[in-house]
């Protein structure tokens, strides 16, 4: 399938562009009867909402750092004291989670000169984590100190796993060219599961629906249909569509 085969080479160029990709992905999915599957192609490209669940890749641990004094000695980038910080703080401080879209985290990547990205912490935090310090040292500055190749890991996921998913895509299509054949060819195997378990994994993250599109984040027993069922029923699908999706496995079976 071309379009497919041009997402993949441009995936495999050391010149690739990953939101072309995305793009030319987003409309491989129309062609093939899955636009339900565009949710997270639409999310990498134009950024999470502070709503959604993030992608693991997507949240990068982060290490605390202050400027402190103690009238007599300073020290700078100094790390400080985790354990008697109320864990919401903790956790809002000790990871970062990117929501920006590829464009925007392509650009912090390739404008960033050091190793490291810098996200402040209000002053009001100086006095509780400066609690954590000895011999009388008042915190001046706090911020979360993150890793550039954090950030840059995402870049890699994104392809990486998009690829996986783009290479199965083109291996089940061969040499079909037009658009009727292609979505004869897409009903023939779970597309559905093929784009959920390149990427997301085994603890699947299934996208349902059509005019709704439903996001559900489990953990599903790999080639167990029960366990699937179970969720699926748990999260208001209708017996029946559980029925046609287990006929649909047992007709073309693929790891669940």
């Amino acid at each position: 399938m071309k379009l497919a085969d041009e997402v993949v080479e441009i995936l495999s160029s050391n010149d690739s562009v990953l939101t072309e990709a995305l793009v030319k992905t987003k409309v491989l999915l129309h062609k093939i009867g899955h636009k339900e599957l565009v949710v997270w192609v639409n999310k990498e490209l134009n950024g999470y909402s502070e709503e959604d669940e993030l992608p693991d890749y997507r949240i990068i641990p982060a290490q605390v750092l202050v400027s402190a004094t103690n009238g007599a000695y300073e020290v700078r980038s100094h790390p400080v004291p985790m354990a008697h910080i109320d864990e919401k703080f903790r956790d809002m401080w000790e990871q970062a989670k990117l929501t920006h879209s590829l464009a925007v985290i392509e650009n912090i990547v390739t404008s960033n000169d050091g190793d490291t990205l810098q996200s402040p912490i209000p002053m009001e935090a100086n006095g509780m984590l400066g609690k954590g310090l000895a011999n009388s040292y008042m915190v001046q500055r706090a911020w979360s100190e993150i890793p550039v190749a954090g950030v840059s890991n995402i870049l890699m996921q994104v392809g990486s796993r998009l690829l996986d998913f783009v290479l199965e895509l083109s291996s089940e299509f061969s040499d079909i060219e037009s658009d009727r054949d292609v979505k004869e060819a897409a009903g023939k195997f779970d597309a559905s599961n093929l784009f959920n378990n390149a990427i997301f994994g085994d603890n699947v993250t299934i996208l349902l629906g059509t005019d709704n599109t439903q996001k559900v984040t489990n953990s599903i027993v790999k080639n167990d249909f029960e366990s699937l069922a179970r969720t699926l029923k748990n999260k208001g699908v209708a017996d029946e569509d559980i029925t046609l999706l287990k006929d649909a496995i047992d007709i073309n079976p693929v790891a669940l």
